[in-house]
C-alpha cells in the first residue's frame, strides 16, 4: 500500500512539473524586443519528414500550423526595424495513444531558425539557433495526446510551443538582436 501511495504522489508531482512548461499566454501589447517589427516568416519542411512512428498529418499543415503560430506571437511586435525569420523544419512526431502511466508518448517538433535584418539584408545569427519542441503534458494527455487530439491539434499545441520559445530566445540574452539582451 505505502508503495502505491509513493508512485502516486510521485507521478502527481511529475504531471504538476511538466504541466509548467506550456506556452505563456499571448498579451494583445506586449512588452518589445528592442526595435523588433516580424516581417516575413519563412517556413521551410524541405528534406523534414515525420519520424518513422508518428502519426500521418496532411503535407503543409505542420509547416501552416508554425508560420500562423509565429505570426500570432511575433507579430504583436511593433518596433521600428524589419525582421525576418528562416525557419527549417528538420523533424517532427505527432504521437498516437500509449499506455497508462508505462508509456504516454508525445509529439515532438525540431527546427532551425535565423533571423535576417531587413535594412542591412543581413544574416544576424551566423548559425541557425536549433529548437526541441516537446508537446506539454496535460491532465488529458496523461495516456498519450493522440487519444484526445487530431494530428493536426497536436502539430498546433507543437507550433504555439515553438512561437513561445523563439520569442523568449529573441528576448534573452542569447538574441541575435542588436540592443536586445545587452547588460547595461
Amino acid at each position: 500500500m505505502k508503495r502505491l501511495s509513493f508512485g502516486v504522489i510521485c507521478f502527481g508531482i511529475a504531471a504538476f512539473a511538466l504541466s509548467a512548461c506550456s506556452p505563456a499566454k499571448i498579451e494583445e501589447s506586449p512588452p518589445p524586443i528592442g526595435d523588433f517589427r516580424l516581417g516575413h516568416t519563412i517556413v521551410s519542411e524541405k528534406g523534414s519528414e515525420p519520424a518513422p512512428i508518428s502519426r500521418r498529418v496532411e503535407p503543409g499543415v505542420v509547416k501552416m500550423k508554425l508560420e500562423e503560430a509565429i505570426e500570432d506571437r511575433l507579430g504583436r511586435h511593433k518596433g521600428n526595424k524589419w525582421y525576418h525569420l528562416a525557419i527549417s523544419i528538420g523533424a517532427y512526431s505527432l504521437s498516437g495513444g500509449g499506455i497508462p502511466i508505462v508509456a504516454s508518448p508525445r509529439s515532438g517538433l525540431v527546427i532551425e531558425v535565423t533571423v535576417w535584418d531587413d535594412a542591412a539584408a543581413a544574416k544576424l545569427n551566423p548559425e541557425p539557433r536549433a529548437f526541441t519542441i516537446i508537446e506539454p503534458t496535460s491532465p488529458e494527455t496523461v495516456f498519450g495526446s493522440g487519444f484526445v487530439r487530431t494530428p493536426e491539434e497536436q502539430a498546433e499545441i507543437l507550433s504555439i510551443s515553438a512561437a513561445d520559445l523563439i520569442e523568449k530566445w529573441l528576448k534573452s540574452p542569447e538574441s541575435p538582436l542588436p540592443g536586445v539582451g545587452d547588460p547595461g
